[in-house]
């Protein structure tokens, strides 16, 4: 009886704490304008335009709920969350260890999990072939709008 209770008990306070984190970032100064779909300009927006770190992949559970951006989850898009860059962001990722690149948009919040620095569609982590590990180094570009016209 002890433990069929344990699990869903368990799992509300999983999705209690998440919750917390997400209204403690919107309550930083200049987050809440990006979690609230405002995102600043690009141009005045101070964020990385190189940077690396490990990154994950989520589908199955998410699928077909809506982002922090507003649109709905398709875990076979081109698409990831990063917990600061404005929403609609394309980022060059790339595998060191595959050689392999994507240009991902950027229409969620994430990772919350500690040592993360993007978390991947499930797609986006099929093609770059990070998906069987699950967690994989990464290195990141900024795709500016300027460059995308400079092309």
């Amino acid at each position: 009886m002890t433990v069929k209770l344990f699990l869903p008990l368990s799992l509300i306070l999983v999705f209690l704490l998440c919750a917390a984190d997400s209204r403690a970032l919107a309550s930083e100064p200049g987050h809440g304008q990006l979690l609230a779909g405002k995102s600043k300009s690009k141009k005045t927006a101070s964020y990385p335009k190189n940077f690396s770190g490990n990154a994950s992949w989520y589908g199955v559970p998410f699928h077909g709920r809506k982002t922090a951006s507003g649109e709905t989850f398709d875990m076979n898009k081109l698409t990831a969350a990063h917990l600061k860059l404005p929403f609609h962001t394309k980022v060059l990722v790339e595998d060191p260890k595959t050689g392999k690149s994507i240009v991902i948009k950027v229409n969620d919040r994430g990772p919350y999990a500690h040592g993360r620095v993007m978390d991947l569609a499930k797609e986006a982590a099929k093609r770059l072939g990070t998906l069987p590990r699950g967690v994989a180094y990464i290195d990141c570009t900024v795709i500016d709008d300027d460059d995308d016209e400079n092309s």
